[in-house]
């Protein structure tokens, strides 16, 4: 249904889509389907994933018997595509709009968990790594709350990495220059290196840097704090990426190279975390959702 109105002189068009199933915990905005430009990807705490293509649902399908709280969408070189979700149980599903392609439950992996244990994913992240040949590759990387980074290709496990905390936001981008990496930075076949970096936070308030396949021992920051959102801002002019960082604290945080260089304070704590360029003007700005209600959006200019 489609409702109009004036808001601050501007008339805006509001479309509400209707999923017909649970409360809404995850959603996605890809072209998964080749129909629409974008398709809308919802997951629902009954474990159902709907798709909505140009505002109609396309399909529905039932992923899990419990909440599903992450979408990442999975893209290789040849331009396939996988919707990847984890659940509060600790079952991870690559799906189609149409089937399932693969499914890992974390549970099965008994000789690295206590199996009476309930495992849950904290953290999803699809990311472009680097493989054995030195070439890049899609991945995916989980974090469950036993402090395990879990490296998946194509619906498989490729490794499993011991953290010193448990693991609860990720982001890609280039936050350690590639000289101070080098050594984990050349390739197994010999090819050349390629930055390719994750930023790791973590319950304790530890950040960590992924690179090549290991976790860096050294911490990158420590905000003290437990971390709920990761993000990578790249300016001009700059060989490595901002990291921002919001968590169980009033402020947004900004590291570079490590080192914090700007704090924003907020009424409240950071919840969700986006970065985009909403004016136009080719700078993005950080925008920031706080859980007393607020929207925020903020220019970070590096000096």
């Amino acid at each position: 249904m489609n409702r109009f109105g004036p808001v601050g002189g501007i008339n805006l068009i509001y479309t509400t889509l209707e999923t017909k199933s649970g409360p809404i915990q995850a959603m996605a905005i890809h072209d998964v389907t080749k129909f629409y430009h974008n398709d809308l990807i919802v997951a629902d705490s009954c474990g159902i994933m709907t798709v909505f293509c140009s505002q109609q649902i396309l399909c529905r399908q039932s992923i899990a018997e419990s909440s599903i709280s992450s979408i990442q969408v999975d893209k290789d070189k040849t331009g396939n595509i996988v919707i990847v979700m984890s659940t509060e149980a600790g079952v991870i599903s690559g799906v189609l709009p149409s089937s399932e392609r693969w499914r890992i439950n974390l549970h099965d992996l008994g000789n690295n968990m206590n199996p009476k244990q309930t495992v849950s994913v904290r953290s999803l992240l699809a990311a472009e790594l680097v493989n054995q040949h030195g070439h890049m590759s899609s991945y995916i990387m989980a974090a469950d709350d036993n402090k395990n980074l879990i490296i998946i290709h194509q619906g498989t496990i490729v490794a499993i990495l011991k953290t010193t905390s448990i693991i609860t936001a990720m982001c890609q981008g280039r936050f350690v220059a590639e000289d101070q990496l080098l050594p984990l930075g050349i390739p197994s076949g010999g090819g050349p290196a390629i930055s390719s970096q994750v930023a790791l936070g973590s319950e304790s308030g530890a950040v960590y840097i992924f690179h090549n396949f290991n976790v860096t021992e050294d911490e990158y920051a420590n905000t003290q704090y437990p971390i709920t959102n990761l993000r990578a801002l790249t300016v001009p002019d700059k060989d490595t990426d901002l990291l921002l960082c919001t968590g169980h604290f009033n402020s947004l945080n900004v590291y570079s190279d490590g080192k914090k260089v700007a704090q924003h304070q907020t009424p409240d704590w950071i919840n969700s975390l986006e970065v985009a360029d909403l004016d136009g003007d080719g700078t993005k700005e950080v925008v920031f959702g706080c859980l007393d209600n607020s929207v925020h959006a903020v220019k970070v200019s590096p000096t």
